[in-house]
């Protein structure tokens, strides 16, 4: 079995990089994600945890649980630097408290409304 070169350990370096919302190279995935939505909508959400769990966007339903379904800390913060690519901040504890792609859409309105 051929291990998957895209995973935490799978870091872009160089000059051809993506760059992060730091502005420096991060995971294959991470840099994957953050391009993937394109216009921030629920299906543009969905996308993107899709590509940061490493799986198709059709297996994410809207109440599912995003921990059970793969989400971590690490993952949730590279959800979050890709809402702030689109000027959206949400609070890592609420994503936390409610890991559901509808709660997540919930908190992205609620960030676009306080902007």
């Amino acid at each position: 079995m051929t291990p998957n070169p895209v995973g935490p350990s799978a870091t872009a370096t160089g000059p051809d990089a993506p760059s992060t919302t730091t502005g420096t190279a991060g995971t294959a995935a991470e840099a994957g994600a953050i391009g993937a939505a394109g216009n921030l909508d629920p299906d543009g959400l969905r996308r993107t945890v899709a590509e940061v769990l490493g799986i198709d966007p059709e297996r994410l339903g809207e109440d599912d649980n995003l921990v059970a379904a793969g989400v971590d800390s690490v993952k949730v913060m590279t959800i979050s630097a890709h809402l702030r690519r689109h000027r959206v901040r949400v609070s890592f504890a609420r994503m936390i408290e409610e890991p559901t792609l509808l709660a997540w859409w919930r908190l992205v309105e609620e960030g676009r409304a306080a902007s």
